[in-house]
């Protein structure tokens, strides 16, 4: 898939998580089914800073850089890139911490500002590609990924919380029909 398709792709279900957001109010944002459970302002607060702060860093980080080409991705990766097209259908669980464990939302205009900054970033990025330096970085559990590949792993990772967002919505919708 080249860069252009995958920006086009994500922008499809980037809008889709945008016209969700104006569904919920702010306390359905910030409830939770227990108090370890994320809330779902924090599932997207998620997906905006794993954006900004991780994935297009690590793009950024290998277009820069010609270091780790030799080095290739694990089957894991192979399988979620080239044969499912996405993360395997796991609730993956990582200890809470507060590095980790994303903050509530203060207002769903900060969602809102969020998403606005991940299209603009993701666009941007876009015209990056034209680099000559096609450096690998390390991503725990797939090995080394090219730019290309953590481009790509932005729209798997708005993908993958899907299936999370459903349970959320469920867990809401329960309790709405609680009251």
């Amino acid at each position: 898939m080249n860069n252009k398709k995958t920006l086009n792709r994500f922008l499809t279900i980037l809008d889709f998580w945008e016209t969700e957001l104006d569904h919920y109010d702010f306390n359905q944002l910030t409830r939770k089914e227990k108090p370890e459970s994320w809330s779902m302002g924090q599932l997207y607060q998620h997906l905006i800073d794993g954006t900004l702060r991780s994935h297009l860093q690590q793009v950024n980080q290998c277009l820069k850089s010609s270091e780790n080409k030799k080095e290739n991705k694990n089957l894991q990766a192979f399988v979620s890139y080239f044969i499912i097209n996405g993360f395997p259908p796991i609730k993956i669980k990582i200890q809470a911490s507060e590095e980790y464990t994303p903050k509530q939302p203060d207002s769903v205009n900060e969602i809102k500002m969020g998403l606005r900054k991940v299209k603009q970033e993701m666009e941007r990025t876009l015209e990056k590609f034209k680099t000559d330096k096609k450096g690998k970085t390390l991503l725990p559990g797939f090995s080394y990924l090219n730019a290309e590949e953590w481009y790509r792993l932005i729209l798997l990772h708005f993908k993958h919380h899907l299936r999370q967002k459903q349970r959320l919505d469920a867990f809401l919708n329960k309790s709405e029909n609680d009251k």
